[in-house]
């Protein structure tokens, strides 16, 4: 790890809630609400990624983040709104991503949303929903594509947990 790499980890890790062992923060990422944010171990988190916070975002261990990717948690309520394009009000919704997934280069995740263990999200694609353990998405809004190989996935997660 080059030493702008350690000292950027280290201004992020006093604003960041909580980060575990071996995180790796890109260049020029914006962090707003840090103090909400908590990233476990074994985390790569890519150049340019923005993360707004202030609903929450968790990010397991072993996580591969590409390069920009969108996390937002708060949205402006526009569904029954006072005025136009929207209230004043802040709606805000966590996003969780547990562990061992891969998001891929610019894709972005709305806030409320959970992508579960060993998933994969495609390069580019939009996150509105809940993604199930172990799915490939892509897309916008990011549809099912595949399953990965659930059998070799639990092997190769034993074989880890084991070392």
């Amino acid at each position: 790890m080059s030493i702008a790499n350690s000292i950027r980890n280290l201004y992020y890790k006093y604003r960041i809630k909580k980060v575990g062992k071996n995180v790796c923060i890109g260049r020029d990422v914006s962090l707003i609400s840090a103090k909400n944010i908590v990233i476990g171990d074994n985390v790569w988190i890519g150049d340019r990624a923005i993360f707004s916070a202030k609903g929450g975002i968790t990010i397991g261990n072993n996580i591969s983040m590409g390069p920009e990717v969108l996390i937002w948690t708060d949205n402006h309520d526009f569904y029954k709104p006072d005025k136009l394009p929207f209230n004043d009000e802040i709606i805000k919704k966590p996003v969780v991503i547990e562990d061992n997934v891969w998001l891929g280069a610019r894709c972005s995740i709305v806030p409320g949303v959970t992508i579960g263990e060993g998933a994969v999200v495609a390069m580019g694609s939009v996150v509105t929903k809940d993604v199930e353990s172990c799915a490939v998405v892509a897309g916008n809004p990011a549809k099912i594509i595949k399953y990965r190989d659930k059998e070799r996935y639990y092997q190769l997660k034993q074989q880890q947990e084991n070392i």
